[in-house]
């Protein structure tokens, strides 16, 4: 028989405890929220008091904690936000690119969770080696430049951008890669709509309505207040072909040319993967990768926008990676894809032949001599070359190329040799050329031997598809220089160090 009287004092007891933890848990709820909002006016108050850095200090913690929590994913957002970086006015004369902040709160947290693990990961090749000698002959070069403050913003482009190699490269899991390569490829097609939604606009608005948007609304955006301003004074968005004016294709990016740099090295893998495709090529877990139809829709807005930037260098860079591309994968093709490939070429052909006069005759004009702007550039490689032989061994100094030719240039005034070799030997002397050199030249012969002894399509396809990015970067050096452009440099090091990746794994398998 139940105790009624002690039953009703146990529900009793048990009532007044679950009371007790409610209380408990509202008061637990109640003393959070007052100490957001003690924190909130604490912040707004010292925000009053000195502007913006207090809330920029603020906003860096959290950054900080959100990146310490979700490391792999804040890691995935960076790269896919990379070409969208917009730029942070800090204060007058200084304009940074907000990528670069991220790369630098991913370092700090990749260092402190390697520490407190007792282990930082990082995969030594000769990669690194030539790398960190690119970086430490650089950084040499400042002892003997002239202008120390150019010196200094160069070298810390370098400083806040090389990082996200060894940050990258110390992940070895296949299924990460693929993931790099989503967010590469989403972030390249997002891209390639807004170039061309701008190039449409010009027959819908009219080219000075898009150019006036761009200047004053998306250029202090994307480029600062002052690079913008530089940009919009001194633009190359316009080209003329066969006697049209016609708005380029540069998206966010502040010129054609710069954007065609970010083409040509995301594109080569895609194109890789269409050519190799088969039923591994997405077992990396690639979401992407897994759709033939959503590759082949991706890979024609990214050439198409590719074609309309009209950049020379970009047209030759394609035909080189592409090439390169085809050659490497010839032999490992059935007779139906070479057929196709073939049948490609020879429409492609015909096309210019016929309605492409435009493209063909851009292309065909980077080999006129006499050409307004091929003999420029001529003369910017002649006095590029002259500041290279005068200054072999060491250089001017890193960031001192334009000073040299014209002391009363402006830091952010477009003086450069138009060939980044000829822009590294000037500044920072041959054996940070030779270092330059020797990296994609390490790179690209462990692709080469990686994609000739892989295990499966889906790695000769990202292989050889590397291999035909680095040469289309390698051969559109010849005629600009992207190393100082925050946006194409940080997807160079995202690039190498997936290189590093495929290498390190077809070293561990002991490839001869």
């Amino acid at each position: 028989m139940v105790d009624l009287e002690t039953s009703s004092g146990w529900q009793g007891r048990f009532r007044n405890l679950e009371e007790a933890l409610i209380m408990d848990l509202i008061f637990s709820k109640m003393k959070y929220s007052l100490g957001i909002l003690l924190v909130s006016i604490a912040a707004g108050y010292l925000i009053s008091l000195h502007s913006f850095s207090v809330l920029i200090l603020i906003g860096l913690l959290m950054s900080a904690v959100c990146v310490y929590r979700y490391f792999d994913t804040a890691l995935l957002f960076l790269i896919f936000y990379l070409p969208f970086q917009v730029a942070l006015n800090i204060s007058s004369g200084i304009d940074l690119a907000s990528g670069r902040v991220f790369i630098l709160i991913l370092l700090a947290v990749w260092l402190i969770k390697g520490l407190a693990q007792k282990k930082v990961n990082i995969n030594f090749s000769l990669q690194i080696v030539f790398l960190s000698l690119f970086l430490f002959v650089a950084g040499f070069s400042m002892l003997w430049a002239f202008e120390d403050e150019r010196a200094a913003r160069k070298i810390l482009v370098f400083l806040s951008i090389f990082p996200l190699y060894f940050v990258i490269s110390s992940f070895d899991g296949k299924r990460f890669v693929y993931k790099v390569l989503d967010a590469l490829f989403l972030g390249a097609f997002l891209i390639s709509l807004i170039g061309l939604a701008q190039f449409a606009a010009q027959f819908i608005l009219g080219i000075d309505p898009v150019m006036e948007f761009w200047s004053e609304t998306i250029a202090p955006i994307f480029y600062g207040n002052e690079f913008g301003a530089e940009v919009v004074s001194n633009p190359s968005w316009l080209v003329n072909v066969s006697g049209a004016t016609l708005l380029r294709v540069f998206s966010l990016f502040p010129d054609p040319h710069m954007f065609s740099f970010y083409m040509g090295l995301i594109l080569p893998i895609l194109i890789s993967f269409g050519l190799f495709y088969g039923k591994d090529c997405g077992d990396g877990g690639s979401l992407i990768l897994r759709s033939r139809t959503i590759v082949g829709i991706i890979i024609f807005i990214m050439i198409l926008s590719e074609a309309l930037t009209f950049s020379r260098g970009g047209y030759i860079g394609m035909v080189a990676g592409l090439g390169i591309l085809i050659i490497l994968g010839w032999k490992y093709f059935g007779v139906k894809k070479k057929f196709i490939i073939g049948s490609f070429f020879a429409i492609l052909t015909l096309f210019g032949a016929t309605n492409g006069q435009s493209f063909v005759a851009r292309f065909v004009s980077s080999f006129d001599l006499g050409e307004g702007s091929n003999s420029e550039r001529m003369k910017n490689w002649g006095q590029g070359y002259e500041m290279f032989a005068d200054n072999l061994f060491f250089g001017v100094g890193i960031g001192n190329y334009s000073y040299e030719l014209k002391p009363t240039a402006d830091y952010r005034t477009p003086i450069y040799a138009h060939n980044t070799y000829l822009d590294i030997g000037a500044e920072m002397g041959i054996f940070a050329l030779f270092a330059w050199i020797m990296l994609f030249g390490a790179s690209i012969y462990g692709l080469y031997r990686a994609g000739k002894y892989a295990d499966n399509i889906g790695e000769r396809a990202l292989s050889f598809g590397l291999v035909g990015s680095l040469v289309w970067f390698l051969t559109h050096s010849f005629f600009d220089t992207a190393i100082y452009s925050p946006t194409v440099l940080s997807i160079l090091m995202v690039i190498l160090a997936v290189a590093a990746t495929i290498n390190a794994k077809c070293k561990n398998q002991n490839v001869k």
